[in-house]
């Protein structure tokens, strides 16, 4: 019956050489920093998912208070004096969140929260034919909406040198809370936050605190004339879209 090779024996030291000695000790070295960054990577995530989390629960409680009230909000929003929405009511709110994955253990990917606002009645807007095309833009980039059909209108257009139409009354805010998990970083992304269109910030987990939650809660009831201005100083207008 053969018998098995002995296994051959793995030499950790080679007594003089100073050679190996460097390059175990430089290879112990790679070994401690990868570890150690992957325990700040680690950290840095959990810190992030942490921030998300809180985001979520404390905007899941704010809704099921707040749409409990539909409270007035004393906030105007228009692009202009003769079209603003005004003596705005709360309608309805919603949070949700997103993971990475399917997988209990998955890092929280994004926090949604939308709400809809409306005026107590449709809205006028008057403007010149030629501002049509500006005018449609407008309207899908803002989530507004006419019961009636604009090709429509512009195709039947009169004489006249000024159209006017009613505008829906109620429209959305819509505010994202995405973990960047290269950076650490959440990015906040917000459709018709302080006014119609889009505004951005880029801020760290640890600015999520109660007091940051509180006082954007507020804003968004009206309570607050302005948003937190630890919020305004994050500002990050790399992620606007172009003008056009």
């Amino acid at each position: 019956m053969p018998q098995d090779k002995p296994s051959q024996p793995r030499y950790t030291e080679f007594d003089g050489s100073d050679l190996l000695a460097e390059l175990a000790g430089e290879a112990t070295q790679k070994s401690q920093a990868q570890q150690s960054n992957a325990e700040m990577l680690r950290l840095r995530s959990e810190a992030l998912h942490d921030a998300l989390n809180r985001i979520f629960k404390y905007f899941d409680l704010f809704t099921n208070h707040v749409n409990k009230l539909h409270p007035g909000i004393p906030r105007t929003y228009g692009w202009s004096t003769q079209t603003e929405f005004k003596n705005l009511k709360w309608v309805d709110s919603f949070a949700d969140s997103r993971k990475q994955s399917l997988s209990d253990t998955a890092y929280l990917d994004e926090v949604f929260l939308r709400i809809k606002l409306s005026s107590p009645a449709p809205v006028q807007i008057k403007r010149w034919w030629h501002q049509m095309g500006a005018l449609k833009k407008n309207l899908h980039a803002y989530g507004l909406r006419s019961p009636l059909d604009l090709d429509d209108l512009l195709r039947e257009k009169p004489q006249q040198e000024v159209f006017q139409l009613e505008l829906a009354p109620d429209f959305q805010i819509n505010m994202r809370f995405q973990g960047n998990y290269n950076t650490g970083l959440i990015d906040l992304r917000c459709h018709n936050l302080e006014d119609f269109g889009v505004t951005a910030f880029t801020f760290e987990p640890s600015a999520v605190t109660p007091q940051l939650m509180d006082e954007l809660g507020r804003f968004l009831l009206g309570r607050n004339t302005g948003l937190p201005e630890s919020l305004l100083k994050s500002r990050n207008n790399a992620l606007l879209p172009a003008a056009h």
